[in-house]
């Protein structure tokens, strides 16, 4: 997870970690290009006005939790991640792996916040597909290249969400969910082996940070 790409997917969330997609969404709907677009511009604002402002670390971490909670469908993209092994974890472990879940994602914005500073945002247009309205952005830093970050909204509850973020044709849940797999995997399919492993990413981002 220390790829220069992974740490993009992992700050495009902090300017804001084999189940078929449809099943998984059955209540989501895919907006207009417009409300699509309108919607991550306005996200972008608020991201960029929170990264890039004078409140301290944790002010600004708290207020990024806030706006991820608001417009990302953390719980569809969780369960997209755990993929097959969502029907072999019991129910205690799909509450334990949805509270680490959004630990890790509120982590990751904290830890990702000091490298964002000076961040600008550009929506360059959207496309539709098969998994909803694709919205182009650029995102720009001092002294780094600028990224190419789609954002995958869809409409879930009635109101736009984002389900995924794909850096330079890298898709953020897909990601994960090989490396989550992979994980389960070398420890004989048990998915107390990939809570284990959150829990000490949990605590490896905190003392990070």
């Amino acid at each position: 997870m220390a790829s220069s790409s992974r740490r993009i997917m992992l700050g495009a969330f902090a300017l804001m970690p084999a189940l078929a997609l449809a099943p998984m969404m059955a209540h989501a709907a895919t907006p207009s290009a417009s409300v699509a677009e309108q919607f991550i511009t306005q996200t972008g604002k608020q991201m960029v006005s929170v990264v890039n402002g004078n409140d301290s670390t944790s002010q600004k971490a708290a207020a990024l939790r806030q706006i991820v909670n608001q417009n990302v469908a953390v719980p569809q993209i969780g369960k997209f991640v755990l993929g097959r092994y969502w029907n072999i974890a019991t129910p205690a472990q799909r509450t334990e792996y949805m509270g680490l879940f959004h630990q890790l994602l509120a982590t990751n914005i904290t830890t990702q916040i000091r490298a964002y500073k000076g961040v600008t945002f550009k929506v360059t247009g959207a496309t539709a597909s098969p998994e909803g309205e694709a919205v182009d952005t650029v995102i720009s830093r001092p002294g780094e290249q600028p990224a190419n970050v789609q954002w995958m909204v869809q409409t879930v509850g009635g109101a736009p969400k984002i389900v995924d973020v794909i850096v330079e044709g890298t898709s953020l849940r897909v990601t994960e969910r090989s490396d989550y797999s992979a994980v389960i995997n070398d420890h004989g399919g048990q998915v107390d082996a990939l809570l284990s492993a959150m829990k000490q990413q949990v605590a490896r981002a905190r003392a990070a940070g």
